[in-house]
């Protein structure tokens, strides 16, 4: 008994099919159905980094942790100031940012953090680092930049706060070295 064989069509029409499904699979990756892990620049952020610094007008020791998270649709930034208080005592800033790429260098999420405060976040990439814009407009506006430096061997993130005349003051400045 002869074994039939598919005929050559059919087998050229799996193969596209095949392709068109693994070609949907990655743009819903990409444009905001499935993991994330595509972004460069946020790939490049994900893992834990320790440094020190300034925040608050005092010198601090900053860690961040940057993990996927909820299904891998967004990149958690955990973030922990400590600082010594002028009677010796360690004040502890903590706070969680949200962030989901929309393709384009363009990035959506939410901040979190101990003092209460929740902000909505619109970021960009732009020359090689993330700048977040936080807040709310007329309330408190903030910006943070995240750029790596050194190969991506260093983070350096500095965060501002909006003045009455439009121009930002800094309130905090890092280098972070990947653990």
């Amino acid at each position: 008994m002869k074994k039939r064989l598919l005929p050559p069509v059919y087998f050229v029409i799996a193969v596209y099919a095949l392709l068109a499904v693994i070609g949907f699979f990655e743009l819903r990756c990409m444009a905001g159905g499935g993991a994330y892990h595509f972004d460069p620049f946020l790939k490049q952020l994900q893992g834990a980094w320790s440094g020190e610094g300034t925040a608050f007008g005092s010198k601090a020791t900053v860690q961040q942790k940057w993990e996927w998270t909820l299904g891998d649709k967004f990149l958690r930034l955990s973030l922990k100031y400590e600082t010594k208080a002028q009677d010796g005592k360690t004040q502890v800033f903590e706070g969680h940012g949200y962030y989901k790429a929309k393709g384009d260098g363009k990035y959506e999420g939410q901040w979190f953090d101990s003092q209460g405060n929740q902000y909505p976040i619109n970021a960009t990439l732009e020359g090689g680092a993330l700048i977040a814009l936080w807040g709310i407009p007329g309330r408190v506006e903030g910006k943070s930049t995240y750029r790596l430096v050194e190969a991506g061997k260093q983070l350096e993130a500095i965060d501002a706060i909006k003045q009455k005349d439009g121009g930002w003051r800094e309130f905090s400045r890092f280098n972070l070295r990947r653990e």
